[in-house]
């Protein structure tokens, strides 16, 4: 028995110097640098190049949008053929324009002529009816333009500066185009004041 006691110790430490050697530990990958690849890949594995680099010259000017060009030489023909109330009494309008005069043009009643037209201001509310050429790219593309005018006189009348007079003011409510005039009306509007030998009284009445 003392004999086999360390033969059995020795026997047991010869399996442990045979025992196969264990797998050493997997490593984690270190962390790869990002990559100077000239494409992008997205989520589903499809490449795409890279953005185009600023060359630094400037981006080349669009044309502009033909319906945008068509809308800035609208001819007058494209005012709204109604616009605002237009039931009731109603003059004839039209259109004049006259170098360094205010104004609108000339208006008359139904069945007068021209001779009997009274120059006119218009007064309107930008909500209700503006005027009829402020459709247009420019105020004079309705040179000479007939309107059923809708409205009626103002109390007061409106100053003149150039011509040193006062003209009537038209509020207006409504509009009808009629389309342009055979012809221009060959009539100045109100002579200037100062030929006049009462446009002092004249001025006064005309200040409330």
């Amino acid at each position: 028995m003392g004999l086999l006691i360390p033969l059995l110790i020795l026997l047991g430490s010869a399996d442990l110097c045979l025992a196969p050697p264990l797998n050493p530990r997997t490593q984690p990958a270190a962390p790869s640098a990002p990559s100077n690849s000239s494409t992008n890949t997205d989520p589903n594995g499809s490449t795409s190049a890279p953005p185009p680099e600023d060359s630094g010259e400037s981006e080349e000017v669009r044309k502009p949008i033909e319906e945008k060009v068509m809308r800035a030489t609208l001819p007058a023909a494209h005012t709204p053929a109604r616009h605002g109330e237009t039931e009731g009494p109603y003059l004839i309008g039209q259109r004049t324009l006259v170098d360094d005069y205010c104004g609108w043009g000339w208006v008359r009643k139904e069945g007068e002529s021209w001779n009997q037209a009274r120059w006119v201001a218009i007064e309107y509310n930008p909500k209700a009816c503006p005027p009829p050429h402020s459709f247009l790219p420019r105020p004079q593309d309705d040179k000479d333009y007939l309107y059923k005018l809708y409205g009626a006189f103002a109390p007061y009348r409106a100053y003149e500066p150039q011509a040193d007079v006062w003209v009537d003011v038209l509020q207006i409510k409504g509009f009808v185009s009629l389309g342009p005039a055979k012809e221009s009306i060959r009539k100045d509007p109100p002579a200037h004041g100062s030929a006049k030998p009462n446009r002092f009284a004249e001025r006064g009445a005309n200040i409330r």
